[in-house]
Order: C-alpha cells, then sequence, then structure tokens
C-alpha cells in the first residue's frame, strides 16, 4: 500500500515558506562561503531541494535549523559535483591579458584599503579550505551567526562534539594564518 504524505494545513505552509525565505540570505552567505561564484547555483539547489522537502518537516527542529542542515548537506554536494568536474578544467594563464584597458584601470584605482581587505579575505579563505570538511563547516556556521547549540542541531551532532571541533578548527585556523609581517617584503 502506498505511504501517504499529509500535507500542512494551507496557512501553516504560508508561515514556513515564510520563515523560509526569511532565513535564506543567510545561507545565501553561507553558499558564498563554501562555493565562492558558484553561490547563485548552490543556492537554486538548496531551494529547490527545500520546496521538495518541506511539506516532510515534522516540526522536531526550528525551520531555521533545518533548512541550515539541508543547505549543508546540498551545498556540500554541490561542491563534491563542482570540484569533480573542475578537476578535468585547465585554467587560463594569460586571463589577465584578455582584460580590456577599461577593466585594468578600474582594477588599478581600487583603493588600498579595498585591496588589504581583499588579501585578509582571501587568506582567511585560503586557510579555510585547507581545513578538514569538519573544522570548515563548523567555522562557517559559526561565521553565519548559529550558536554552538544550532549548530549541532544542523550538524546532528552531539554539543560536546561541536564544542571540541570548534577549539580544535579555531587552532587549526590559526595555525594556518600567517602574521602579516610575514607577508611584508
Amino acid at each position: 500500500m502506498p505511504k501517504t504524505v499529509s500535507h500542512p494545513p494551507e496557512g501553516l505552509a504560508t508561515e514556513r515558506c515564510e520563515r523560509l525565505l526569511a532565513a535564506a540570505p543567510r545561507v545565501r552567505r553561507f553558499a558564498e562561503r563554501l562555493l565562492g561564484q558558484d553561490a547563485d547555483d548552490g543556492m537554486q539547489d538548496v531551494l529547490t531541494e527545500a520546496c521538495r522537502a518541506l511539506p516532510g518537516f515534522r516540526g522536531d527542529s526550528q525551520l531555521s535549523t533545518w533548512l541550515h542542515r539541508l543547505a549543508l548537506r546540498v551545498l556540500c554536494s554541490f561542491r563534491r559535483r563542482r570540484d569533480a568536474r573542475s578537476a578535468h578544467e585547465v585554467a587560463d594563464a594569460s586571463a589577465e591579458a584578455h582584460l580590456s584597458p577599461a577593466a585594468l584601470r578600474a582594477y588599478a584605482a581600487t583603493p588600498l584599503d579595498q585591496l588589504h581587505a581583499q588579501e585578509r579575505r582571501e587568506r582567511v579563505f585560503a586557510a579555510l579550505q585547507r581545513l578538514s570538511p569538519a573544522h570548515r563547516e563548523i567555522l562557517l556556521l559559526r561565521g553565519e551567526g548559529l550558536g554552538q547549540p544550532e549548530i549541532a542541531a544542523a550538524l546532528g551532532l552531539p554539543l560536546g562534539t561541536v564544542k571540541s571541533r570548534m577549539h580544535a578548527a579555531l587552532v587549526a585556523l590559526a595555525e594556518r594564518l600567517p602574521d602579516r609581517e610575514e607577508l611584508l617584503p
């Protein structure tokens, strides 16, 4: 006998959709950190999966926790597929030669403060990429403003495990970040 899924009442479904859309900017920022320029494609996968899975949401946790857990699963899967595809692509070493003179002038005219901020972000993101997936996920979720109990719920881990991984991830990140003075000539 086929299993039937009971759908929530119309008002509850509308409320859930509104809460999902309210949480979308946080998930988008998470996708940007995890996927970079492919964040839009990853978000499309997340929202598609969320719409498909929303009728089965039982309410055992907060909807935002459910969405972050779903987003983490979908985005990590997207990243694995993307990385497998990109392993077969060859990078163009002469990309700068293809830029227009106007684009090169605009880049050269960027204020020094923005350059320093961008370099700092790049160092942090490069250090994050060198962390284990478990440590990277913990830090990215924390960067999204989730507390340790919410991270534990999103990842399905005990709170003590989240706390120990958070500490280990912060130590590993600090070890991978060079001092600014080391980068100066």
